[in-house]
């Protein structure tokens, strides 16, 4: 629906503003948008200008586009797709338990398995080195339609062009920008039936109208809508409790502030986040307000240039765009000669084709076996055919230049491809593969402070989105899932309420790894030892379990688990200062049977007089309530006695 109705004058402001802040950002960024959109057509496969190729097919002259380009995204893209992108956390101060860092941990991990994350920062890693930007998201999702409690996702913005952000944000990782907004053009079949009671824009006046303006609202066929995320400046009062607790009091009733112990509060500048979505001219959405503090949306930037104007943003294709160009046209102008080697032209006389000329005169479009002529006494023998055109060798050397002007512009060279090069040593080939890593190092750079970005968001939204007694899964570094109960309230033998697994109660800075996946550390792990092993011989009895524990093979786990129970028995004493030392367990309190009937009567107590409490505070209402109505009712004159 819309809500014009409901927000009264407040839409006019909100859609304005929307539009506005679009536009300015267009403006702003408008070169790099046009650039990036070439970019991605010119890796798609559409590199000639359009007059030249039409020109050309008019002629029926060859236009070859033989695309290279693709390559050496795949190469930046796909050494990344293979990292283990690991975004963990550690505790700030000595407050915070390290075990809650390890709930953190795996819950982290299982929300980028749960959002296939992987393939997110790939598509968007493709964005940002093809075209210079790409964007992913977070969202809130209830997994399933039963499901009632909400969890984290990553979504990719697949189009990294229908995103518009605040032209002053500085930040690579965009976390300073007050607003950002992601667009979608949709059928406006499809806009009449997500929003049937919306008015379909016919005329945006600015930016509509303006003509040097490529953001347009509505047209013809299709309508655009707007995702728009802004920070609201607010002011939030904060308190300090006497175990260094920071709580914020701003929406706390003042009634209850003396509960909780402060000891200092303090007045700070804030923002809240909201959202909503429109059209041209009016609300489609309510305006809601974001758990979190930050604007959910993550750029990953490519290569970046600032300017007195402008900030210049481009990617690996940006500068191998014009000896792709030459190559298509050296190997497109190849082609020609090639074609037109046999349709040499024939030496011939008027007389010798004078009857056949319908024949000659299409021989070289089909494949005749003969050609007829008649004799000329002035000519003697048969017509002759000139040699054929040769291929200039200055094509094919430009041709090979305009290869290895692709390679200098983009770092990449054949080693780093896969191809045999001059390089004839494992070592050299190696430092030659390092130089292509190194030369686009920058972009795994500016992946790893989006996912920092990333991580400060989820970390934020974790306690806000979880934040009531569940059962949640965990999932360790090397796949495997655990479950563990979050938020959840015991009595302690004093009748106060503990929580155990608080996730708010932590504070936690963002560490991310990019490095080999669990299975390629596995791997090398197992070739290291192997090759310490040829070395030292003499440790295969002791480390034996840990080379079998990293192979890949059937029944790897099972050949460890004999081996160390063999090393157990034999030589105890080598395992003496691990996991496996045989130490006295104390028992764990909360096993004790008798101390879990005392925490339940302690419970059942409290949870008793609480409802004789709240029992008795009704039953005062109530008689107060009577005792108003006997007072407001009126006095009935006494009867004698008789």
């Amino acid at each position: 629906m819309a809500y014009s109705s409901k927000y009264g004058s407040q839409i006019d402001s909100l859609v304005k503003l929307a539009r506005e802040c679009i536009q300015d950002a267009w403006e702003y960024d408008k070169d790099n948008r046009r650039e990036a959109a070439r970019d991605l057509s010119f890796l798609a496969g559409d590199q000639w200008p359009l007059s030249v190729r039409q020109q050309r097919e008019r002629e029926g002259r060859p236009v070859l586009t033989i695309n290279r380009l693709p390559q050496f995204v795949h190469q930046v893209v796909n050494d990344i797709r293979q990292a283990d992108l690991a975004i963990k956390v550690v505790p700030v101060d000595d407050r915070t338990d390290p075990d809650l860092a390890k709930i953190y941990n795996g819950l982290l991990r299982l929300i980028q398995t749960e959002s296939s994350a992987t393939h997110v920062y790939g598509a968007a890693c493709a964005h940002q080195v093809a075209c210079g930007i790409g964007w992913w998201r977070i969202v809130s999702v209830y997994p399933d339609d039963l499901a009632w409690d909400q969890e984290l996702r990553i979504k990719l913005v697949p189009n990294p062009l229908s995103v518009y952000c605040d032209p002053a944000a500085r930040e690579p990782d965009r976390s300073d920008a007050m607003w950002i907004a992601v667009t979608e053009l949709i059928p406006r079949k499809a806009f009449k039936e997500r929003y049937p009671k919306a008015t379909a824009p016919e005329g945006v006046d600015v930016p509509a109208e303006r003509a040097d303006s490529g953001m347009w609202w509505a047209n013809t066929d299709f309508v655009r809508i707007a995702e728009f995320w802004r920070k609201v400046p607010v002011k939030r009062r904060l308190g300090l409790t006497a175990d260094g607790q920071t709580i914020d009091l701003t929406d706390i009733p003042p009634s209850v502030l003396p509960l909780l112990g402060l000891v200092r509060e303090k007045e700070v500048e804030s923002y809240r986040v909201e959202q909503f979505v429109c059209s041209g001219i009016e609300l489609l959405s309510e305006v809601t307000k974001w758990p979190g503090c930050h604007i959910p949306i993550v750029p990953v930037i490519g290569d970046e240039i600032p300017l007195e104007r402008m900030t210049w943003r481009g990617g690996l294709i940006r500068h191998a765009r014009d000896p792709q160009q030459m190559y298509n046209y050296i190997r497109s102008a190849v082609a020609e000669h090639i074609a037109l080697a046999p349709k040499a032209p024939y030496l011939v006389t008027a007389k010798q084709i004078e009857r056949h000329k319908a024949l000659w005169d299409t021989h070289n479009r089909y494949n005749l076996p003969y050609l007829i002529y008649d004799g000329d006494p002035t000519v003697p023998g048969p017509p002759k055919r000139e040699d054929p055109p040769q291929t200039p060798a200055a094509l094919i050397n430009e041709a090979q230049i305009a290869v290895e002007d692709m390679k200098a512009t983009t770092g990449i060279y054949d080693a780093s491809l896969g191809a045999r090069s001059n390089e004839r040593s494992g070592r050299a080939i190696l430092a030659r593969q390092r130089e292509g890593d190194t030369a686009t190092y920058h972009y795994a750079d500016n992946l790893r402070r989006a996912l920092e970005q990333t991580g400060r968001i989820l970390v934020d939204l974790i306690p806000k989105i979880y934040d009531s007694e569940r059962v949640i899964r965990l999932m360790n570094e090397d796949g495997s899932e655990e479950t563990v109960r979050i938020n959840h309230v015991l009595y302690g033998m004093d009748g106060r309420p503990v929580m155990i697994n608080d996730l708010s109660a932590g504070k936690f800075d963002v560490r991310v790894s990019i490095g080999p996946s669990y299975t390629t550390k596995r791997m090398e792990a197992a070739d290291s030892m192997l090759a310490f092993l040829q070395a030292y011989p003499a440790a295969a009895p002791v480390i034996g379990d840990l080379v079998a524990k990293n192979m890949d093979w059937p029944g790897a786990d099972e050949i460890a688990k004999r081996l160390r129970n063999l090393l157990r028995a034999q030589a105890p004493q080598v395992l003496a200062d691990e996991e496996d030392q045989i130490a006295p367990q104390l028992p764990d309190p909360m096993d004790d049977p008798a101390l879990q009937l005392e925490l339940a009567g302690k419970e059942a107590e409290v949870r008793k007089k609480q409802a004789e409490a709240a029992r008795a505070e009704a039953e005062n209402i109530i008689d107060f309530g009577l005792g108003r109505a006997l007072m407001q009712q009126p006095q009935q004159p006494s009867q004698p006695a008789e």
